[in-house]
């Protein structure tokens, strides 16, 4: 170690409690930038984990029509576009899914598992550069249709479920479906994101298309040379060519009508989604309490270089120059900005250990890619030596450049002290204040779009309510009349579990993730022009109790019936119900939508399905969008068309006592007794859902609160500071004053008065610096605006008060000095 080192080394052990609280103070600015630089470099900066990810795109389309923005591929899309394009060197589809897991062989009675799924084509994994770790990948041979069921699982599938045991050539009943297991992927393999843990191929029969069925993801990787404009003008000359290639629903005449174009994104982008701007906006407020925590330390320092003034003096005496004395600055800084780093690092590692373990953390993408690693460490390491500069520079310059005169004056507790270092003290306050204010209005803006949010009428009742989800496989539930019957008897056995109170079942939950069923609808009142595209409507499958169990009601009309156990779907009545924003955008009032006739197929000569009910408003796509305006058909329907159809993925909705949470055991054994092969999965609290709703708001305020919570605390210890240095330096001043008659009162509003000015001063550089940096978070937030005077009014009172608390001991202290011995201390 140099010299220098050690020498500061030293120094600092003679000092506990100052090399503490700098260090500390240092370790939650490195640690919350660390912690926040650890999340932004595995979701934004860091590559996918795929070969030149940098080729990756995602390939969808949009449109210009009501309702519906975007689409991605058809198996007709895929296939022309797979086929004939000239801009790149593979493509793939996948669909997202999840299935129902039996293991083949084992002990008998083992309760069946749920398993997030993947349907994808075997060119997805070339696309990706993906291989197994045991065993093979998929082939060609394996997509075509009539192939062996084979299947591909995750390592975190092969550990947990089969102990690593060998699994090739095992069989295992998918959906009711006998595969071979025929490889182990990578743990390192997170596609489409880390819970899937089984992929399945896709098998494409281009001789029986459905044009207009967009269900798959597209992925494809760019050829050298080709950009992304380039693609997206290459698979728009193939577009049109799709209804002629594979004719269906999807014609040119709707190309045109939808202004369908083809849309090429870096896939990246596409899975990180907006979080980004979060990130960076959270990035910014650890940057900023990182100055905070600098300043104060730069704080600390320059009192410190003020104790050693006599030390300073005789060194100089002695020859010593003003580069040595700036070396042993920086060698105490930058020790002390070691140490922070080291209990930073730490802090930063718990930090995101913890974040992975809360429900925020999942609305994260790529958090199984977030880790502490080598860039990190160098971050931090960067940023500990920056610090080092930030803390010294003020109290090397003021130590180093002082004459040897000034050195020298007396350092008694009379001492007036420079005049110089006074302001240099008040001047890193004061930026304190202002940094503190900006994080302080930052939180107070998110914490008033917190509570506008959390106070908008989702629709529904989340109190006291549940619900899980059940999936019918085909395989095991071949006929609709199955499906149905197999439903509504689990339905049975949960509504005579003992506390239920109302029960009901639906094809999707308000706020919740799942895919959304869109459907154009025709309208008798309201007919369609030749060649227009008919609105798009989120389409919902539910039974009546779903409303009671929801706390949803009835604004109008009656409720649809429920059918009977083993009744034919084919006979029920062709009845559907709206919500009241459906209602109120083709008709005046709820009422008058009663009675009213829709059509979900455009075939003329099919016949509609009347409206009977109008029930109230959910807010499906979110808290801070309008409210949906749906569509219920009856679970068991023949609205879609012709055929009977019985959704098969769907969740059952119960309305329970105090403790609706409590009847999750006891409901979950009624459904495995009515459908004993069936694994009841994603159960959830309805509250789950507005938490869920409101997830990325929470997690920036939770982080900026922190932030401001930490930066409210150094910058109440630098006003702390430098009241008590001033008390100190006026100490003869106040004892003369105490002594010609000032009450003490006048001698507390002095001192205060002083932080108050000091504080204020801060104040309104951080409005100036709120009022430009408060307007990033305008897309987060919700019937606020980044100016809101309310929250900016709030801020300040919380920094002036706290500015006064801090200030309040050494005004006490003052304010009890005696004043005989002030008058003797110098």
């Amino acid at each position: 170690m140099p010299a220098s080192l050690r020498h500061a080394a030293r120094r600092l052990r003679r000092a506990p409690g100052f090399a503490t609280a700098a260090a500390l103070t240092l370790a939650l600015g490195i640690g919350g930038a660390a912690a926040v630089f650890t999340v932004v470099n595995g979701v934004l900066l860091q590559p996918l984990p795929y070969p030149r990810a940098d080729r990756l795109v995602d390939v969808t389309h949009t449109l210009s029509l009501s309702g519906l923005t975007r689409v991605a591929q058809s198996d007709a899309t895929y296939l022309m576009y797979a086929t004939d394009n000239r801009a790149f060197t593979g493509f793939g589809i996948y669909r997202a899914t999840s299935v129902n897991l039996h293991t083949l062989g084992g002990s008998t009675g083992a309760p069946p598992e749920r398993l997030a799924a993947a349907l994808a084509t075997p060119s997805l994994f070339r696309v990706l550069g993906a291989a197994p770790l045991r065993g093979r990948g998929f082939t060609d041979a394996d997509a075509q249709p009539g192939a062996v069921p084979v299947a591909l699982i995750s390592r975190g599938v092969w550990q947990r479920t089969f102990g690593g045991a060998d699994v090739l050539g095992r069989h295992v009943s998918v959906d009711g479906v006998d595969r071979e297991i025929i490889g182990v992927m990578p743990a390192s393999f997170h596609f489409p994101d880390a819970r899937t843990g089984i992929w399945i191929p896709l098998q494409l029969d281009p001789a029986h298309t459905n044009s207009a069925a967009f269900d798959y993801t597209g992925i494809a990787r760019l050829r050298d040379g080709a950009t992304i404009p380039s693609a997206a003008a290459d698979l728009q000359r193939l577009l049109p060519q799709v209804p002629v290639v594979y004719p269906g629903r999807l014609t040119a005449g709707a190309i045109k009508v939808m202004k369908m174009q083809v849309d090429v994104r870096p896939l990246r982008d596409v899975l990180v989604g907006n979080v980004g701007h979060v990130l960076w906006i959270v990035f910014g407020a650890v940057g900023l309490l990182l100055l905070l925590a600098c300043a104060n330390v730069a704080n600390l320092l320059l009192a410190r270089a003020e104790g050693r003034q006599r030390e300073l003096a005789v060194r100089r005496a002695l020859g010593a120059g003003r580069a040595l004395l700036l070396q042993d600055s920086l060698s105490e800084a930058f020790l002390l900005a070691l140490i922070g780093a080291v209990i930073g690092v730490l802090l930063a590692s718990a930090g995101v250990t913890l974040l992975k373990t809360l429900p925020m953390g999942a609305s994260i993408p790529r958090m199984a890619d977030v880790h502490v690693d080598a860039a990190v460490l160098a971050f931090a390491a960067g940023v500990a030596l920056l610090a080092t500069f930030l803390v010294s520079a003020l109290p090397a310059l003021r130590a180093g450049g002082a004459s040897l005169a000034s050195l020298l004056v007396a350092e008694g507790r009379s001492a007036t002290g420079s005049r110089g270092r006074q302001r240099a003290r008040r001047a890193l306050v004061i930026s304190q204040m202002a940094l503190a204010l900006v994080l302080l209005a930052g939180a107070a803006l998110l914490a008033r779009s917190f509570q506008e949010l959390s106070a908008v009428n989702p629709g529904f009742d989340a109190a006291d309510g549940v619900a899980f989800r059940l999936d019918l496989p085909n395989a095991a539930y071949p006929t609709t009349r199955d499906a149905a019957a197999a439903e509504l008897r689990v339905l049975q056995a949960v509504r005579a579990v003992p506390g239920v109170q109302a029960a009901g079942i639906v094809t999707r939950l308000p706020l919740d993730n799942e895919a959304a069923q869109d459907s154009a609808v025709f309208i008798e009142d309201h007919p369609i022009k030749p060649g227009q595209i008919p609105d798009i409507h989120h389409m919902v499958f539910a039974t009546p109790g779903y409303f009671a169990a929801m706390g949803i009601p009835l604004v109008a009309g009656r409720m649809y019936r429920e059918p009977e156990p083993g009744a034919n779907p084919a006979q029920l009545p062709r009845e559907v119900m709206v919500s009241e924003a459906f209602a109120r955008r083709y008709w005046t009032t709820a009422a008058v939508a009663i009675g009213k006739r829709i059509r979900l197929v455009a075939n003329p000569r099919a016949p509609w399905s009347t409206i009977v009910g109008v029930v109230g408003n959910t807010r499906d796509q979110g808290l801070d969008q309008p409210p949906t305006e749906l569509m219920y058909n009856q679970l068991v329907s023949a609205t879609i068309d012709s055929l009977a159809y019985v959704p098969r993925d769907v969740a059952f909705v119960v309305r329970g006592g105090a403790d609706a949470g409590a009847l999750l055991p006891a409901l979950r054994k009624a459904a495995l007794r009515a459908a004993p092969s069936l694994p009841v999965y994603r159960e959830i609290a309805l509250g789950q859902l507005l938490s869920a709703a409101n997830a990325r708001t929470t997690f920036t305020l939770l982080l900026l609160g922190i932030a401001a919570i930490v930066a409210l605390a150094i910058g109440a210890t630098g006003i702390y500071g430098v009241i008590a240095y001033l008390v100190a330096l006026r100490t003869r001043e106040i004892g003369v004053r105490l002594a010609l008659g000032a009450p003490p009162a006048a001698v507390k509003r002095l001192v205060v008065r002083r932080a108050l000015v000091d504080a204020m001063a801060g104040v309104a550089l951080g409005l100036i610096a709120a009022g430009l940096l408060t307007r990033g978070l305008k897309s987060l937030l919700f019937s606020v605006s980044p100016t809101d005077a309310v929250s900016l009014t709030a801020a300040t009172l919380v920094l002036l008060a706290t500015a006064v608390g801090a200030a309040w001991v050494p005004a006490r202290r003052a304010a009890a000095l005696d004043p005989a011995i002030a008058l003797r201390s110098d």
